[in-house]
């Protein structure tokens, strides 16, 4: 890509993207995102997946306590 190419990298097999309301609740909660980095890849997709259902805020942020906790989420 040049400097005035505006098109994104596609994107590799092992990349997914997380929704917005996911990754503001991990920068919320002490840990979350030390935890978040050392899952596999697998654990990754699935953690995010298991938040797309997720509606609001609260229902989020008590996603990632939950994960924070340990607690069996995936």
């Amino acid at each position: 890509m040049n400097q005035y190419d505006r098109t994104p990298a596609p994107m590799k097999e092992t990349e997914f993207p997380m929704p917005a309301a996911l990754s503001l609740a991990l920068t919320e909660e002490d840990s979350s995102l030390t935890r978040f980095s050392r899952l596999s890849e697998q654990e990754k997709r699935e953690f995010i997946g298991g938040a797309r259902g997720l509606t609001t805020g609260y229902e989020m942020r008590q996603y990632v306590r939950a994960f924070v906790r340990g607690e069996q989420i995936l």
